[in-house]
């Protein structure tokens, strides 16, 4: 299980007041039986709550991308609407996806990006990310 601590230095500040109610996702790669498994996961400290998110994807979609989609995916379907996530690739794709959706009719991950975004508009309260 994942723990954040903050130590302080001069100087230094968090941009948001309390990081322990934003929910946290990341991915990570490991081997097994000589292939290359792509993980993921979606943290909560206030709650301690931990998930791991199985991105469903094969062959030329199973990317580290179609993977933080995917835990954001999980993170707003699990209620959470205050989200961290060190992709910038996902959230430029995410409003790209509301601003102009028929640019991601053929995209590789236009499924899960169409989801998200349908899920984050049908939202009953503001999603953070």
């Amino acid at each position: 299980m994942a723990t954040f601590t903050h130590h302080s230095k001069p100087g230094l500040t968090f941009k948001i007041a309390d990081g322990k109610f934003w929910t946290y996702t990341d991915v990570s790669f490991h081997i097994q039986q000589g292939g290359q498994v792509i993980g993921v996961g979606v943290y909560h400290p206030s709650t301690g709550n931990s998930s791991l998110v199985e991105p469903n994807g094969a062959s030329i979609i199973n990317t580290t991308e179609r993977a933080e989609l995917a835990a954001l995916a999980a993170a707003i379907l699990h209620y959470h609407n205050h989200i961290a996530t060190d992709s910038l690739i996902s959230l430029h794709q995410i409003r790209k996806q509301f601003l102009y959706p028929e640019k991601h009719r053929h995209h590789v991950q236009g499924d899960i990006l169409k989801a998200l975004s349908n899920t984050i508009r049908n939202s009953q309260s503001h999603v953070f990310l």
